[in-house]
């Protein structure tokens, strides 16, 4: 006769699986909220935008002929050339053995558009790269891409948000719609200095002082609003003072950046008779362009 010891080992299971899955945390994605979209592009693949430069008037001298100038035109160009795909296929063989088949395809839509928009993303914040690398791209006598005053750290001094908006300033953007976006190692460092905290001119900070609240965004700082991305782009050897590793910190006044989408993300389900399996497929194509360079500064932190 079994003993009550080996009975209740025979009814004990040694492993036990959850019905839960555990997904990966994700970032929360902003990056398509600083584009300007165009909406009057609705076939072809380039959209040409003209553009006109200023006049300026002149001293006139009573009876003398009017001097003409020549308008300078030029044109930015937006071309649809991001096309991308993400699949996922799941057998019959399975469907049928896997206990937690049901869940994972209930959760294959929102995964594939999750990845389709996570490209957009990345190439939002690539578009720093459209400025000259290996250099300063001053306009007005101010830079437009430096790396930050604390050199042998990942952090943003005051003194380079105070340039961000200088060079802003005398590039004449417009001071409302200013935003940066930085990574975290960045806010870190913000939280720690007393008068970004106190904001004695500007106001209390109440986002940055009590923890950054539940966003992205992060609070205001000097004209800008505050959000951070550990999506930023790794700016490799793209700085004009320093080579090596480092982010391509974005501080943007408006309308910088331009975009179109020709197809948002679009799922479709395909049974494949022939493989025996069950397949799930997304597209997504669309365009962006760094439309006013004079609108971006892009702080480099090692």
């Amino acid at each position: 006769m079994a003993s009550t010891t080996t009975t209740q080992a025979y009814l004990i299971r040694d492993d036990v699986w959850s019905k839960q899955i555990k997904e990966l945390l994700e970032e929360e994605l902003f990056a398509q909220s600083l584009v300007d979209f165009v909406a009057d592009f609705p076939d072809g693949d380039e959209l040409h935008i003209p553009t006109f430069s200023n006049l300026a008037a002149r001293n006139y001298t009573e009876n003398d002929d009017i001097i003409f100038d020549d308008m300078s035109t030029g044109e930015f160009t937006l071309t649809i050339d991001k096309y991308y795909q993400l699949g996922v296929a799941i057998t019959d063989k399975l469907k049928q053995d896997s206990f937690y088949v049901s869940e994972i395809q209930s959760k294959f839509p929102a995964h594939c558009v999750r990845g389709l928009m996570e490209r957009l993303e990345n190439d939002v914040f690539l578009l720093h790269k459209a400025q000259t690398t290996n250099d300063a791209n001053t306009i007005n006598g101010q830079p437009h891409r430096f790396l930050s005053n604390a050199a042998t750290t990942s952090f943003i001094t005051v003194q380079n948000v105070a340039q961000a908006k200088l060079s802003l300033d005398k590039a004449n953007v417009a001071k409302n719609g200013r935003v940066a976006i930085v990574d975290p190692t960045v806010s870190y460092q913000l939280v720690q200095i007393d008068n970004v905290i106190r904001q004695d001119v500007y106001g209390p900070n109440s986002s940055l002082k009590e923890g950054f609240g539940g966003t992205k965004f992060i609070g205001t700082y000097l004209g800008f609003d505050f959000y951070e991305s550990n999506m930023l782009d790794e700016a490799t050897a793209l700085d004009h003072a320093a080579g090596g590793s480092l982010k391509a910190n974005l501080f943007m006044g408006e309308e910088a950046l331009k975009g179109a989408i020709r197809q948002t993300p679009a799922i479709e389900f395909f049974r494949n008779v022939n493989k025996k399996r069950d397949e799930y497929s997304a597209t997504m194509r669309f365009g962006l362009g760094l439309y006013r360079p004079e609108s971006l500064v892009t702080i480099l932190t090692p």
